[in-house]
């Protein structure tokens, strides 16, 4: 290949430099330190035991998309409801802290965990 301008020895150069970077990359060799702290920041693999509760695991996810939602400056909150353990996402004005809008809306959670609770006393059995 002839660039005007640039020999061609120093083409083939750049040429495999960015090989290089293509194959070290995909072998995860060392990226940029911008990228390394973005995907640590949301979430690298990490390795959980055996035992790790499903309350716990969902907990740790529920902080790192709140993380991830202050990281980027997005007027979203991740909470998970007490009664019934469901993840609900609050939709905020930055500026005021003020409540937009609710998914899905904690009233209806409530009523979720009373008719929970209900069905349980007349099963004889809680969730």
């Amino acid at each position: 290949m002839k660039v005007d301008g640039v020999e061609p020895a120093v083409l083939q150069r750049v040429q495999d430099q960015a090989r290089q970077k293509r194959v070290e990359h995909s072998l995860g060799a060392p990226q940029d330190p911008a990228v390394k702290r973005r995907r640590q920041t949301l979430g690298k693999q990490m390795h959980q035991p055996e035992d790790y509760s499903y309350a716990e695991q969902l907990k740790d996810e529920v902080d790192r998309l709140n993380d991830t939602a202050r990281i980027y400056n997005i007027g979203l909150r991740f909470k998970i409801h007490e009664g019934t353990d469901r993840v609900m996402v609050q939709v905020y004005d930055r500026r005021s802290e003020e409540i937009i809008r609710e998914i899905p809306p904690e009233k209806v959670l409530n009523l979720v965990a009373q008719i929970q609770q209900m069905i349980g006393l007349l099963l004889d059995e809680q969730r």
